[in-house]
């Protein structure tokens, strides 16, 4: 038997489709958590043909809940024209996975704050 650590895996689609049917509560916890610690964000929130999980005007900032779903090739490469519009509006959007939220929820708000800064020029983190 060969290892392949280090070597990405796709998931198989059963996990995915678990993983993308029980998202949602996920997204509900971060919202919970972002309200507690007194952030106000959009959720659900439209900026021209795109749809961000969150997002906060005044920070302008948006958080993008990435689920299994983002694995499959063109649900990723969809993405990539959305980064480039959002980069040219000065918006920075933080990209977190389900497990990542429910790991480390402290993660997402030390990047707000370093983030929630006046910024002088826009950034997409990956």
């Amino acid at each position: 038997m060969i290892a392949t650590i280090g070597i990405h895996q796709p998931k198989p689609e059963k996990v995915i489709r678990y993983a993308l049917n029980n998202s949602i509560s996920v997204k509900e916890t971060l919202e919970q958590q972002l309200i507690a610690k007194g952030y106000h964000f959009l959720t659900h929130h439209r900026i021209g043909n795109y749809t961000f999980d969150f997002f906060c005007p005044h920070l302008k900032i948006a958080i993008e809940v990435d689920s299994y779903a983002h694995e499959f090739s063109d649900i990723y490469n969809l993405d990539a024209p959305k980064k480039l519009h959002i980069h040219s509006l000065g918006i920075t959007v933080l990209r977190y996975t389900d497990h990542q939220i429910l790991v480390d929820v402290e993660e997402i708000f030390r990047a707000l704050k370093y983030h929630g800064k006046p910024a002088t020029s826009a950034t997409y983190v990956v």
